[in-house]
């Protein structure tokens, strides 16, 4: 049992070790294709920012650009020139974005923060009026004035819908068994995290991979549903090992019972039941032997008789009969070496 119970546990313990791994891998396989499903919804405002610094500042046709630029995971391209965002495609449902970033009471800190440390900031997720939620993109744009001096123009926008942006990653994940939760921190100074992202399940000593965009923390969690350990692999393997047991207990049993019995069966056989000395077949069983064994020796054979034995079994009866029997036989034993039989 103690063998069958070590078996388990280097199984099991085996088995979470490779989960380990795997589970590794697939964090940072899975993460790396997050960041590049993120990174490809930002692109989107690097090349806005493109478009200004080489039309010193203007968008003509923004309509059509943005148009071009949007897919199934944007919900908006918006430009923000001074931090005022004035255009938004496509502009319909999405009129209550026109706000100015620097003094909005929500985004005004991080968006002076990017501002002044001209950095891509990320911020979300938050509810989208349309519905669902969304992540906010924002990239600070910086011109040259006539004397090349550099200058703050504004923000180049994208709303990017949470978690269409990387839906084919989570479903991904999902498919191969595992929960998830994807987190990153409030704010490029703040290392609390919030979740983006997440299954049903809680997770309990969850794999993690981070990354970094812009200068936010990212953080993408996975371990397998139901858990590290496999409950029914190790039930399953433990009842066949106790099963394997009980049948060797078993068949072990049945091996010591035969000996035990073959030995009554031979004591039975060879000694007389009354006298406990060998019956006629033991006698000369042992006698040729003894024989065999030793040829050259020498040997010598004694005849007992108990006189009017008869007699006593009629006038005192059988049972008396039989002490004397056993009586003459414990004082042979006595009387007699250990090696004579």
């Amino acid at each position: 049992m103690c063998l069958a119970g070590l078996i388990v546990y280097k199984t099991n313990l085996h088995e979470k070790e490779n989960k380990l791994t795997i589970t590794q891998l697939n964090a940072t396989t899975y993460g790396e294709r997050i960041k590049q499903e993120i990174s490809d919804g930002i692109e989107i405002t690097h090349t806005l920012q493109q478009l200004l610094i080489d039309e010193n500042g203007t968008i003509n046709k923004f309509d059509t650009i943005a148009n071009n630029l949007v897919n199934d995971s944007v919900e908006s391209i918006q430009l923000a020139p001074n931090g005022v965002v004035t255009d938004i495609y496509p502009e319909e449902e999405n009129e209550a974005g026109k706000i100015d970033l620097l003094n909005d009471k929500e985004r005004g800190k991080i968006s002076c923060y990017a501002r002044d440390d001209h950095i891509l900031i990320t911020q979300g997720p938050f509810e989208l009026k349309q519905g669902g939620e969304g992540i906010a993109v924002r990239n600070p744009v910086y011109l040259e004035d006539g004397t090349g001096q550099e200058y703050f123009w504004g923000f180049t926008i994208v709303i990017l819908r949470v978690p269409d942006v990387f839906s084919e990653s989570l479903s991904a994940v999902s498919e191969f068994g595992y929960e998830y939760r994807l987190s990153k921190t409030v704010a490029p100074w703040n290392d609390t995290y919030e979740i983006v992202s997440q299954s049903d399940d809680k997770l309990t000593s969850p794999i993690s991979y981070g990354f970094t965009i812009g200068e936010e923390k990212w953080k993408f969690e996975l371990m397998p549903k139901g858990g590290w350990e496999n409950k029914k692999s190790v039930i399953l393997l433990g009842g066949i090992l106790s099963v394997i047991v009980l049948l060797l207990t078993g068949l072990t049993c049945v091996i010591l019972m035969y000996r035990k019995n073959k030995i009554k069966f031979q004591t039975l056989a060879n000694m007389d039941a009354l006298t406990n000395i060998y019956n006629r077949y033991g006698f000369d069983t042992l006698a040729e032997r003894l024989i065999a064994k030793n040829p050259r020796n020498h040997y010598i054979a004694a005849l007992l008789d108990v006189d009017n034995f008869k007699l006593i079994n009629d006038v005192y009866g059988h049972t008396y009969g039989d002490r004397t029997l056993k009586n003459l036989a414990d004082s042979m034993k006595k009387f007699f070496p250990s090696d004579v039989l």
